[in-house]
């Protein structure tokens, strides 16, 4: 179903300047399972009111515990043009790992309270993070999380906004106590789950500029089988109409997999990508890092970090965020957008969604302005140029700036640590190897380091062909022709083929034939590696195009 929004106008940016501070939102404020609600005949603690700032409201219902309250005129005016905002949750009865973030809310001016899905609210999400398996009696009791958030600098400071909304700030963290009752000493009989505190961190100047803000959604579910656009795919596509050109626009985006069932799908990566008027803008792949910096926040007992540390590639192969971090916060450079109908569209085409179980919480909205965050981009088009016998070559594109990248090389589907290798690389988008190991086959990821202090995630796996024991046909005595090719390629050779296997840079075996002649008009446009199987054990594997 396609969605049709209008964009809201914007306004000038006060001009206040003044020292850095921190703006406190929330202090030491409690939140209460996402399953205690009236509904099922229970009341909400009195501390649940007591315990939150004056003016504040707490927005719970069914899977959600939400405290907001609005922004004084006084803190906005100390909100410069940078700013960090910090968050700190604190354990109490709470035993799994739930999402949890803050909400930028516009509520119509003078309003002391609002319903969570009121019609004439907006609400964008500014953080989202994923909640540790804390035990509040283990010596760690807090985790730390920061976002950079520069952008909501100009919202705040918008003076067409602000003669009609007021701002307010919404802390939220889903939370479940039931199993906590008996699995945590002290919890018995309590329905709290957290504690938290939040604040801006903000210096600068906020200086006049126009602004544009179109809010599009706010953890709207995907999938593919009762909350898609397209039926039978997990795609969203969003509509919308500019009734004037936009300058330096940006796509704010935050996504996470979710699903913790069997094959469920917060346990595989998925590509994701994005299109801005049916032009492919953006593709990213959650996950890429270890989580063992975060295996100290999980005190309590869980599936997910298991007894003892884990290697990087085993991390690598499966995780798309790690309980106690932040999902990231997206931006794709739309730039200068003209009036007139736009759209957006996230397709996972990958995605499977086992037993129909599963979700992919959606939040977008469009700015003319990015959140300040630096980041190391990742790199791209991530391949296998060649293959033959012990060696190796790979490549990839450069998306930012680095001119240093590392590469990791692992044995697929071992995960010792002696069958791993990292290699430094300069200057060159490229790596080779020539010393592989008979009888393995490889796997291999691949990061920018931008500074000594800032990488990127790190972007794979592709895999080798089996590195085999016999040695491999010369190139000189093969000729794979014509390359590039549009139906057929011939091999010409004074050897007896035995099989012919076509793979993608990735190892994704595509077709498999026994003659000299290939017919590959069925595969789409792209560079494959062509594996040719020799009647003496010999192999051969080639690069090919295919037009």
């Amino acid at each position: 179903m396609k969605k049709k929004l209008l964009f809201v106008a914007a306004g000038l940016l006060t001009n206040s300047l003044f020292l850095a501070q921190n703006v406190s939102v929330f202090d030491d404020v409690p939140f209460y399972s996402m399953y205690h609600y009236l509904g099922e005949g229970q009341t909400m603690p009195p501390e649940a009111f007591s315990q939150i700032p004056v003016g504040a409201i707490r927005l719970h219902a069914y899977e959600q515990d939400i405290i907001s309250r609005k922004l004084t005129e006084t803190e906005i005016a100390s909100i410069g043009s940078s700013v960090k905002m910090n968050i700190v949750l604190k354990a109490a009865c709470d035993n799994y790992d739930r999402i949890a973030g803050v909400n930028l809310v516009l509520v119509p001016k003078g309003s002391t309270t609002y319903t969570f899905n009121q019609s004439d609210i907006k609400r964008i999400e500014i953080g989202r993070f994923i909640t540790p398996f804390m035990n509040k009696n283990a010596t760690l009791k807090e985790v730390p999380y920061s976002f950079q958030i520069d952008n909501i600098s100009k919202i705040l400071h918008d003076s067409s906004l602000s003669a009609t909304y007021d701002f307010w700030i919404e802390f939220r963290a889903d939370g479940y106590s039931e199993a906590a009752r008996t699995q945590i000493a002290g919890c018995a009989d309590r329905t709290d789950v957290f504690r938290g505190n939040l604040e801006f961190v903000t210096t600068g100047t906020a200086t006049p500029a126009q602004n544009f803000f179109l809010p599009i959604s706010y953890r709207d579910n995907l999938n593919n089988y009762n909350a898609t656009d397209v039926p039978g795919q997990t795609t969203r596509i969003v509509t919308f109409n500019l009734d004037q050109p936009v300058e330096n626009a940006v796509l704010h985006l935050s996504t996470s997999n979710h699903g913790a069932d069997e094959n469920g799908e917060e346990y595989v990566r998925r590509e994701h990508f994005v299109y801005f008027d049916n032009q492919l803008v953006h593709q990213y792949k959650p996950g890429g890092k270890s989580c063992e910096d975060f295996r100290k926040y999980n005190t309590q007992a869980n599936g997910i970090y298991q007894g003892a540390p884990q290697l990087l590639r085993r991390w690598l192969s499966w995780n798309n965020w790690c309980p106690g971090d932040a999902i990231p916060n997206r931006e794709v450079k739309l730039g200068n957008l003209s009036a007139g109908t736009h759209t957006i569209k996230l397709d996972v085409p990958d995605a499977v969604f086992y037993g129909q179980k599963g979700y992919f919480p959606l939040s977008m909205y469009i700015q003319n302005a990015d959140s300040g965050q630096i980041i190391c981009a990742n790199p791209g088009d991530f391949a296998i140029e060649s293959q033959q016998g012990k060696t190796v070559k790979l490549k990839w594109t450069e998306k930012g700036n680095a001119n240093d990248w590392e590469v990791l090389w692992g044995r697929k589907n071992n995960y010792a640590l002696s069958s791993e290798f990292y290699q430094q690389l300069s200057n060159d988008p490229t790596a080779t190897r020539n010393d592989l190991t008979n009888n393995w086959t490889y796997e291999m990821y691949v990061k920018s380091k931008c500074t000594n202090e800032l990488n990127s995630l790190w972007t794979g796996p592709i895999f080798t062909n089996q590195i085999l024991a016999t040695g491999e046909t010369s190139l000189e005595k093969v000729a794979v022709y014509p390359n590039p090719a549009k139906d057929f390629i011939n091999i010409n050779t004074n050897s007896k083929v035995s099989k012919t296997t076509v793979y993608s840079t990735d190892g994704k075996q595509l077709l498999e034939d026994s003659s000299s002649k290939i017919n590959v008009s069925k595969l789409p446009a792209g560079v494959y590696l062509l594996k040719i199987d020799f009647a003496d054990g010999k192999t051969s594997t080639q690069k090919i195009v295919k037009q």
